[in-house]
């Protein structure tokens, strides 16, 4: 019965007994002879999985990552075979960091749909995250086999993961497909310089890339990254340096271009600066610009003993103290 009639009977039986006059005297009741039949409940309509799924694909745009979890753990107990289910609540985990519980719904959505391109490109992107270049590559490469069209949607974390595995030849694949898609983007002499610097180019790095920043007004900070690298590959301390703190100016202005090389953009650059710095001999510098890197997440493990270098060499070397010549004898 609904809410709605229960309230009316509710009213109406209050007004009977405001309004009737009570009988002279109590009238014997007749007992049923049977106990009368309850009142059957209404039995609660089963939402279908696809409807939970939706749902939860909604909680999860509109923010709500609880909200569409629930949705969607709903959705896979009602239908476990529903790889979308998987694939959606792997990306809620990959959002809040919980790398393996990512990893564990891509595997899930495989084993329920083997052809399924989008686990293959969660699958990729987790592995990336946790450092496992290879396999990561190789998710990403099934995920394109099976669906072409992610091919954009992939590219920064295809060439990030190739990038962490120093595949020179796969980052100029890339490179080359990136300049087929955005062949008036400046940023393509980014892509190409990069994979000669991996490829032991730099000469033809540092070619591309000027050529780059000299044909473009203005030139975004990825480029003049790009070209300390190339410079640094080469030694050519002074002329990394001065690349690198252009890179680090456009940065401090707004320039948000490094986003493409890394997760921790700000932290590379200041670790590479600093790297420059020590290498060029500006201890003191190389030091402050090392200490900031890592107190905005560079790894410990890549700067540490850089910074312990830059603060060693800021010491003077003592000179020796000439040993005192002893007063001739006279015989």
């Amino acid at each position: 019965m609904r809410p709605a009639r229960l309230a009316l009977l509710g009213v109406l039986v209050l007004l009977a007994v405001a309004c009737g006059s009570p009988p002279a005297s109590p009238t014997p009741q007749r007992l049923p002879t049977r106990a009368a039949s309850p009142t059957p409940t209404a039995t609660p309509f089963s939402v279908p999985a696809q409807a939970y799924y939706e749902e939860g694909v909604a909680r999860q745009e509109a923010g709500d990552a609880e909200g569409a979890l629930r949705s969607l753990t709903w959705a896979i107990e009602r239908a476990p075979d529903m790889a979308p289910a998987y694939v959606a609540r792997g990306t809620i985990y990959l959002a809040q960091g919980k790398l393996h519980l990512a990893l564990a719904q891509a595997d899930a959505a495989l084993e329920a749909n083997p052809k399924s391109a989008a686990a293959y490109a969660l699958r990729g992107e987790a592995l990336r995250l946790l450092d496992r270049a290879e396999p990561a590559l190789e998710s990403f490469r099934q995920a394109l086999t099976l669906d072409p069209a992610l091919q954009t949607e992939t590219f920064r974390s295809r060439w990030l993961v190739a990038r962490a595995a120093h595949n020179g030849a796969r980052l100029l694949a890339l490179s080359n497909e990136y300049a087929a898609a955005q062949p008036d983007n400046a940023l393509r002499a980014y892509y190409r310089g990069w994979a000669f610097i991996e490829l032991n180019a730099a000469g033809t790095a540092i070619e591309v890339l000027i050529e780059a920043i000299e044909a473009n007004p203005d030139p975004p900070a990825l480029l003049w990254f790009a070209l300390g690298q190339a410079y640094a590959a080469e030694r050519a301390w002074p002329e990394s340096v001065t690349s690198f703190e252009a890179a680090r100016g456009l940065v401090q202005a707004g320039d948000s271009s490094l986003i493409v090389h890394s997760d921790r953009p700000i932290a590379e650059l200041f670790g590479a600066l600093g790297w420059a710095y020590l290498r060029a001999g500006r201890c003191v510098d190389a030091e402050v610009m090392l200490d900031y890197a890592l107190q905005v997440g560079a790894p410990a493990s890549q700067y540490t003993a850089m910074l312990e270098e830059a603060r060693i060499c800021q010491t003077p070397t003592p000179t020796a103290t000439p040993y005192p010549t002893a007063t001739p004898m006279i015989w």
